[in-house]
């Protein structure tokens, strides 16, 4: 059995919660099964085979104290006979029967009789229905008979399921419970909570609670569920990257609440229907009616990155969960006032806080889903601004808005948006982490490092990209510089914008290098589809953004030591960037690499070139 042991989780003279496991662990132990097996079986995989034994003989004395309270005294009797003191009826009358070849030696030892007619006899002789009775053999059977329907009896009345309000120290193993406790999580039903919040991987946020023992914890309450009112969702259970974007799994109902856009249900007197600052008979229909709608129908017009994609909806989403549940107003009755305390006093600090903030690993599909993981810096303010600003706009172009709430809402003082010059790495710089990282020999890790750096350098891909990126997204192509049109390239095809980056043949030999240290071809496309380019080095898959994000802090922290307490991913993406402008790059093919939806933003590098100048 894989479930938490049945020990239990007290050490006293009986047993507050008797379960089925113990009633099996004393039934097996009553028919002879030996200590060692019922410990493998049933014991607490933390202790010897000592705990099963004290164990045994805590249920012996907590069974017969709960039979003599019953008056059950036949109970109270045969429950204490120890395996032996009943012999098996079949192994006794077995015992009294003779040889094949005993039967020979005494009843033909010259051979008279072939095999065949020697076996009749004995048959005919011992056969069960010449055989006496043993009268000392069928009383043993129906004493076994008795004791097995006093446990049953016992265990239908005393048998105990597990509640959702039961403390985790009833069920669970004590080292176990005790390491739960620790993270807060002192009953079932906290326990249950705790795995739906946090999904497969719960037992990363309780100490020294590993895969193993979570797989245990989640077996037993599945094996529960009815009695503890909760089966474990799909979500919680199944690793995310076996999930597809699509899967039922991942689709939250409709509901009213601080919840995402798509599974929200805005309250109909809130829904922008009939709000004040509505277009009044508009000369065109805009071809939506509700501010839901409205939202929807912008981010649908984005054709942008998905990163920024992800900014407009996180904004226009934000604004209008506070419309509705701070002012209590819909979206499109908002005022230039309303939108000022939304950007200069509400943004600084979300409060209540349990109500708008939670944490950063929180999928959306999940109920503890909150808009904010924080408040926002001046920037993310004057961010937030701007998006809403253009949000405005779109919707007063489109006839839904009568004027732009946001028109008057004065930018919040900030630094330069991207401060390249101050990260990004000089050609010297670079060169002594390149250097660093170089090996004659390397591990597997090492290898898997050097690559993600080098590509990330050649690309100047974002680490979500690079985390991204597999062989089937390589192509063969010719080279941009080439017009020979056998003279091919190998290129990543990269989505959101889409564009095809080119690969340098030094980072081409240390892939195939990579993808052979793998145990992989060398050819990227003889490898399975969608092979990930940077993966786990022990699972396999794909490195996510935050795991290639370690490389990179890693990787720079260990040879530049002011990068220690700020080693940002960013800075390989800039030095990118700021080394191919200072080569002569048009600052257009910079913005196409890059996937900068403004060419102003690719601007910002060519002034941080010269403001660095040539070192």
């Amino acid at each position: 059995m894989n479930t938490p042991s049945v020990r239990n989780p007290e050490n006293r003279a009986s047993i507050k919660r008797l379960t089925r496991e113990h009633f099996a662990l004393y039934r097996g132990y009553l028919d002879g099964v030996s200590i060692e097996q019922l410990h493998a079986t049933y014991g607490d995989a933390a202790t010897d085979v000592r705990g099963t034994r004290r164990l045994i003989g805590l249920l012996r004395d907590t069974l017969s104290s709960a039979a003599r309270r019953t008056r059950d005294v036949e109970a109270t009797h045969l429950l204490r006979l120890r395996p032996g003191s009943i012999p098996d009826a079949e192994r006794v009358a077995a015992s009294a029967l003779p040889t094949l070849a005993a039967y020979r030696e005494a009843v033909d030892p010259n051979g008279f009789h072939s095999e065949a007619e020697l076996l009749e006899l004995y048959r005919a002789e011992y056969s069960q229905e010449n055989a006496p009775l043993d009268r000392r053999a069928s009383r043993n059977a129906r004493l076994r008979r008795r004791q097995a329907d006093a446990l049953a009896r016992m265990e239908n009345s005393l048998v105990q399921a597990p509640q959702p309000d039961h403390p985790v120290s009833s069920w669970l193993e004590p080292a176990i419970a005790d390491r739960l406790q620790r993270a807060h999580i002192y009953t079932l039903a906290d326990l249950l909570g705790f795995i739906e919040r946090r999904g497969h991987r719960w037992h990363a946020g309780v100490e020294r609670v590993g895969p193993k023992a979570a797989r245990r914890i989640v077996d037993w309450l599945s094996l529960h569920a009815d009695s503890l009112g909760h089966t474990l969702s799909k979500r919680a259970v199944t690793p995310r990257r076996r999930l597809a974007s699509n899967d039922p799994a991942l689709v939250r109902p409709r509901q009213q609440g601080i919840v995402p856009l798509e599974a929200l249900d805005v309250p109909a007197l809130l829904d922008g229907s009939a709000g004040t600052n509505r277009m009044v008979r508009p000369a065109v229909d805009c071809g939506f009616d509700t501010d839901l709608q409205a939202i929807n129908a912008w981010l649908t017009s984005r054709q942008h990155s998905l990163h920024t994609v992800r900014a407009y909806r996180r904004e226009s989403e934000r604004l209008l969960l506070w419309a509705i549940h701070a002012k209590g107003k819909a979206l499109s009755s908002l005022s230039s006032g309303d939108c000022a305390e939304y950007i200069e006093t509400f943004l600084i600090d979300p409060q209540p806080a349990a109500r708008w903030i939670g944490s950063a690993k929180i999928e959306r599909t999940h109920p503890d889903w909150r808009p904010f993981i924080g408040a926002l810096s001046d920037r993310s303010r004057e961010t937030a601004r701007a998006i809403l600003h253009a949000m405005g706009e779109w919707l007063v172009g489109q006839d839904y808005l009568a004027s732009n709430p946001f028109a008057r809402c004065a930018s919040v003082a900030t630094g330069p948006r991207i401060d390249v010059a101050g990260r990004s790495l000089s050609c010297g710089q670079w060169r002594n982490v390149v250097q660093s990282n170089t090996r004659v020999h390397y591990s597997e890790r090492e290898l898997r490092d050097f690559l993600a750096l080098s590509l990330a350098y050649s690309t100047g891909l974002r680490r979500a990209e690079l985390a991204r990126a597999t062989t089937s997204h390589l192509v063969k192509a010719v080279s941009e510089n080439s017009r020979n049109p056998d003279n091919l390239c190998w290129q990543l095809m990269v989505s959101g914008p889409d564009r095809r980056i080119p690969i340098p043949q030094s980072v081409v030999e240390l892939l195939i290098a990579s993808l052979r240290a793998r145990g992989l071809p060398g050819n990227p496309v003889a490898c399975a589809p969608h092979t990930p380019l940077l993966a786990n080095f022990r699972t396999g898959h794909s490195l996510t953004p935050d795991g290639i994000g370690q490389v990179f802090r890693r990787v720079l922290a260990g040879v530049i030591p002011k990068l220690a307490r700020d080693p940002s991913t960013h800075w390989i993406r800039h030095t990118h960037s700021h080394h191919a402008l200072r080569q002569g790059a048009d600052c257009r093919e910079i913005q196409a690499r890059l996937g900068h939806a403004h060419l102003s933003t690719t601007r910002l590098y060519v002034k941080a070139v010269f403001v660095r100048g040539t070192t």
